[in-house]
């Protein structure tokens, strides 16, 4: 089972490992019949796609989560996932769409799509350092974007592999940041995972 979170406002300053167990914890308040690991400390069967970096705002936010089997109808057995988690979630979090597959998330995405906004004129091309010190330079990571300056705010839209993900905090005069979507092979993951509840590309994955 993916399920699609959403996690805005204050939420979003979360680190990766509190936003794991918010959405752990949540699960299990839902009621949710999560299936466990086994041994002295079971924990539920959750993975995660790669996190955002903190005070992202994360609308790409998919979780794999493995339930015991039910004998229920696939339309009703979403609609009680998504009535039975929002009903416990906090604010800014937010379960918007179930999709009842099997798919390794970490294995399939390989791209994202992000929305950054800046008081500043956005320099692409100034070297930054990441933690690990490693040296780069945007505008040689980024595909498919383009700046537009609406109302005074600079809006940088792009695209990225998960492979060469940055913080886009570190560009001049950014104030708010959103993960929009998640790619696998060019598709949007929302519309793939559609798909493959109708049984469609299965073999291609």
């Amino acid at each position: 089972m993916i399920l699609l979170f959403k996690k805005k406002g204050f939420l979003r300053f979360l680190s990766a490992i509190e936003t794991a167990n918010l959405i752990t914890r949540t699960l299990i308040r839902s009621g949710l019949k999560l299936q466990y690991s086994e041994g002295f400390h079971p924990k539920p069967k959750i993975s995660f796609l790669d996190s955002t970096p903190t005070g992202v705002i994360d609308l790409a936010l998919y979780v794999s989560v493995q339930l015991d089997a039910e004998k229920t109808s696939h339309e009703i057995k979403k609609a009680q996932i998504l009535k039975s988690v929002n009903e416990v979630s906090p604010f800014g979090l937010e379960l918007a769409d179930v999709f009842d597959v099997e798919v390794n998330l970490n294995r399939v995405v390989d791209e994202y799509e992000y929305l950054v906004f800046s008081k500043e004129e956005i320099n692409l091309k100034k070297e930054f350092k990441k933690h690990s010190g490693k040296v780069f330079i945007p505008s040689e990571l980024l595909r498919d974007f383009h700046i537009v300056l609406r109302n005074g705010i600079y809006v940088l839209k792009y695209r990225i592999a998960k492979d060469n993900i940055f913080n886009p905090y570190l560009l001049n005069g950014v104030f708010l940041v959103t993960r929009k979507r998640a790619f696998a092979k060019e598709l949007d993951l929302h519309n793939l995972l559609n798909d493959l509840e109708e049984n469609r590309w299965r073999d291609d994955l």
